[in-house]
C-alpha cells in the first residue's frame, strides 16, 4: 500500500514537471497533475487484478482521456493542456531502454521480452486514447441532437 502511494505522488510530480515544461498556466496545473494522478491509479489497480499491461494502459489512458476531455469544459483550456502531462506516467520508459538494452547487447530474450511489453504498453495507451476520443465524439453528436429537438 505504502509503495502504491508512494508510486501515485510520484506520477503526480512528473505530471507536474512536463506541466511545468509545457508551460501549462497556473490555474490549470492541478488538475493536470490530478490526471496523471488518477491515470496512474487506474493503472495500479487494473494491473493487481488482471497482470495485464494492455488492458490496464488502456483503462488508464481511457481515463485520462475522458478527465483531460472534462477540465478542458470545466476550466476552458483546450484538452492538450490536461491530456499530455496526465499520460506521461504511462509511457512505457523502462521496458523501451531495456529493448534497446536489448538490441545493443545481442540479448534476444531481454529484447523480445523488454520489447513485447513495450508494444503492449504503447498500444494500450493508444487504444484507449482511440476508443475514449470515439466515446466523447458521439456524446457530444448525441447532446446535440437532443438540444435541437428540444428548440
Amino acid at each position: 500500500m505504502k509503495e502504491a502511494l508512494i508510486q501515485v505522488v510520484t506520477a503526480a510530480i512528473g505530471s507536474l514537471g512536463f506541466s511545468i515544461y509545457f508551460r501549462v498556466r497556473e490555474k490549470n496545473v492541478i488538475a493536470a497533475m490530478a490526471g496523471g494522478a488518477i491515470g496512474w491509479i487506474v493503472y495500479l489497480i487494473l494491473f493487481h487484478f488482471t497482470k495485464d499491461l494492455f488492458i490496464s494502459n488502456f483503462a488508464a489512458a481511457f481515463i485520462v482521456f475522458v478527465w483531460a476531455e472534462i477540465m478542458a469544459r470545466i476550466l476552458k483550456a483546450p484538452s492538450n493542456t490536461y491530456l499530455i502531462p496526465g499520460i506521461i506516467p504511462l509511457i512505457p520508459g523502462g521496458s523501451l531502454y531495456y529493448t534497446m538494452k536489448g538490441v545493443v547487447d545481442g540479448n534476444q530474450q531481454l529484447f523480445a521480452e523488454s520489447g513485447k511489453n513495450t508494444v503492449f504498453v504503447a498500444f494500450g495507451m493508444a487504444a484507449g486514447m482511440v476508443v475514449a476520443a470515439v466515446v466523447f465524439h458521439y456524446i457530444i453528436k448525441i447532446q446535440g441532437i437532443k438540444k435541437r429537438k428540444n428548440k
